[in-house]
């Protein structure tokens, strides 16, 4: 994957078209895992990146095998 530079990033983080019903960042071409909320204080995913994938397999994992082992 291609290094994007902090301008770019910052564009693609502006756009609305990344910002699916305007809660989740779905940007493939941003490398980052964790970006800024939009709005507020915190961190939130990028679903277009393979790791948040990963992630929300590995707690949905977790809560199944604490609600029903």
């Amino acid at each position: 994957m291609s290094p994007v530079s902090k301008e770019r990033r910052k564009q693609l983080r502006d756009d609305d078209a990344n910002w699916k019903l305007g809660l989740f960042y779905f940007c493939p071409q941003d490398p980052s895992f964790l970006i800024p909320k939009r709005f507020g204080i915190g961190w939130s995913l990028n679903f277009g990146s393979p790791w948040s994938l990963l992630v929300l397999i590995v707690v949905i994992a977790i809560l199944v095998w604490g609600i029903f082992f």
